[in-house]
C-alpha cells in the first residue's frame, strides 16, 4: 500500500531534527510563489557575514563621535604648544594631532620607548592625573637647541636623561600647561600642573593596567627631523565630560561653541595690555618748517592750557581728560567719554 505523504503546502517539520535539514540543503521551504521562502545563510552565494570583533575586557565606553570632538578639543593644544615650543628653542615646531583612540593603560606604556620622557601632570579639578609624553626624538634635539648647539645632524642617544637633561625637560614640558589649561577652557577650567618627569615609563602607574584611557598621539616635526608627543587621559578622569563632548561642537569654524566659552573669552581679555596716551594739543605746520626745525624751537599750538586734553587708547580717541600732577608725576584726570568715540 502506497506510503501518503502530506501536502507540502502544508507541510511542517514534525522534530527539529527535520527543520536543520531543511536549512541545510539552501532549499525553499515550499514550492508556492504566494509563501515566503526560507533559506540558510549558507544558501546565499558570494554573501559573508559582516563581524566585528568585540573585546569584552576592553569595552568601548565612549563613541566614535565623542572621540572625534575629544580630538577636534586638542587641535588648538597642539597648535598653541607648538607655538610656546617655537618661541623658547627659536626654531620651527610643528605639532599636528594624528589619532585618538581609547584602549588599555598597559597596551599605552607598552607602546612607548624606554627610556623617553613620561611626565605625570596633576589635575586637581578633575580628581586625578594624566600622562603627558615626549619621545626621544623631539625632547633631545629641543635639549640641544637650548643648549645653544646645532640639531641638524645631532645624534639622539638611547640613555636615559641625566640630572641636568631632566630640568631642561621639564621646563619644555612645563610650556604645555597652559596650552593645555586653554584648550580645556571651554568644556570646564582645569588648572593642569606638572607634577613629576621620569626617563621609565614602568615607574608611574597613575591608574591599574587594565584601566580605559583615552590616548591621543600627536606628530611633532621640528628641524632636522621630529617625533611623537602623547597624551593619556584615564576614563575615569574624564568620565564625568563625556557627554558634553559629544552634545558640542569644537570645530575650527567657532559652530556651536560653548556658553562656558564666552566668560573665558572675557577673562582674557580683561588681562591684555593696550596702549594709552594723552593728547596735550595738536597744530599743523608746513614741510619746510618741519625740515628748518631744531632744538630749542617753540610751536605754538592756539589750544589755551586749561584745556582738556585727549586720552587715546591704541590711537583711537576714547576719553577727555583734565591736566595735571599726582604723586610727584604728570596725570590726567578723565572727565568724560570723547564725543567722537566708538
Amino acid at each position: 500500500m502506497p506510503t501518503l505523504m502530506p501536502n507540502q503546502s502544508n507541510y511542517q517539520p514534525d522534530t527539529q531534527t527535520e527543520a536543520i535539514s531543511l536549512r541545510q540543503q539552501g532549499s525553499p521551504a515550499q514550492a508556492g510563489e504566494d509563501q515566503p521562502t526560507l533559506y540558510s545563510l549558507g544558501g546565499r552565494s558570494g554573501i559573508r557575514p559582516q563581524i566585528r570583533p568585540y573585546d569584552f575586557k576592553r569595552p568601548e565606553r565612549i563613541s566614535q563621535d565623542q572621540l572625534r570632538s575629544l580630538k577636534s578639543l586638542h587641535e588648538s593644544f597642539a597648535r598653541n604648544y607648538g607655538g610656546q615650543l617655537t618661541g623658547m628653542s627659536r626654531m620651527i615646531v610643528d605639532i599636528e594631532i594624528e589619532a585618538a583612540e581609547q584602549i588599555s593603560y598597559a597596551e599605552y606604556i607598552g607602546g612607548l620607548g624606554n627610556p623617553t620622557c613620561f611626565a605625570t601632570v596633576l589635575a586637581p579639578e578633575l580628581g586625578g592625573r594624566l600622562v603627558l609624553e615626549m619621545s626621544r626624538e623631539v625632547y633631545y634635539p629641543l635639549i640641544e637647541r637650548l643648549l645653544g648647539g646645532d640639531v641638524h645632524g645631532s645624534i639622539v642617544p638611547e640613555r636615559a636623561l641625566t640630572s641636568i637633561e631632566t630640568r631642561l625637560a621639564r621646563s619644555v614640558l612645563h610650556r604645555a600647561m597652559q596650552p593645555l589649561h586653554e584648550a580645556w577652557s571651554g568644556l570646564r577650567s582645569v588648572k593642569f600642573a606638572l607634577e613629576s618627569v621620569e626617563s621609565n615609563p614602568q615607574i608611574a602607574q597613575i591608574v591599574s593596567p587594565n584601566e580605559v584611557v583615552l590616548a591621543l598621539t600627536f606628530r611633532v616635526g621640528l628641524a632636522g627631523g621630529g617625533g611623537r608627543l602623547s597624551l593619556c587621559l584615564p576614563y575615569a578622569l574624564v568620565e564625568t565630560l563625556v557627554e558634553d563632548l559629544g552634545s558640542r561642537s569644537w570645530s575650527a569654524s567657532g559652530v556651536g561653541h560653548s556658553h562656558t566659552a564666552l566668560p573665558a573669552v572675557r577673562d582674557r581679555l580683561t588681562q591684555a595690555a593696550v596702549q594709552v596716551s594723552a593728547v596735550l594739543a595738536d597744530t599743523t605746520i608746513t614741510l619746510s618748517e618741519l625740515r628748518s626745525m631744531q632744538a630749542g624751537d617753540v610751536v605754538l599750538t592756539g589750544v589755551p592750557t586749561s584745556a582738556p586734553a585727549t586720552v587715546c587708547v591704541e590711537g583711537r580717541p576714547k576719553f577727555t581728560a583734565q591736566q595735571g600732577q599726582h604723586g610727584g608725576h604728570r596725570a590726567v584726570q578723565i572727565i568724560n567719554p570723547h564725543s567722537a568715540s566708538s
